[in-house]
């Protein structure tokens, strides 16, 4: 999934922030701030080219803004994968977990 700079592109970027901030509020609401908030993303939230240019994009501001220390997404497979950002950045620990991802093993959170 590329986050290209079109107006359909951005639609669709706003659309999927707006979603992700929804949920994470929604939760909070529900469940409270006093736990540790971990989020799951179907679409990667970073890309290397945001990790190159020190740049923190509208997911990662969202994942920031609500204090989110873990966030595990999916949606890259076979050589995709190498594209995969894992590891801490801007203070956010981000896991790829589709299943050959993760060579089809189970992932203890």
């Amino acid at each position: 999934w590329i986050l290209g700079e079109d107006e359909e592109s951005k639609k669709m970027i706003n659309r999927e922030v707006n979603r992700l901030e929804i949920s994470i509020k929604d939760a909070l609401q529900n469940f409270g701030d006093n736990k540790e908030k971990v989020v799951c993303m179907h679409y990667p939230p970073i890309i290397k080219q945001n990790i190159q240019r020190n740049e923190i994009n509208p997911f990662v501001h969202i994942l920031k803004k609500y204090n989110i220390k873990q966030c595990y997404y999916g949606h890259l497979h076979g050589s995709a994968i190498n594209d995969a950002v894992e590891g801490e950045y801007f203070g956010i620990n981000f896991k790829l977990v589709s299943a050959d991802g993760l060579k089809f093993n189970l992932l203890k959170i």
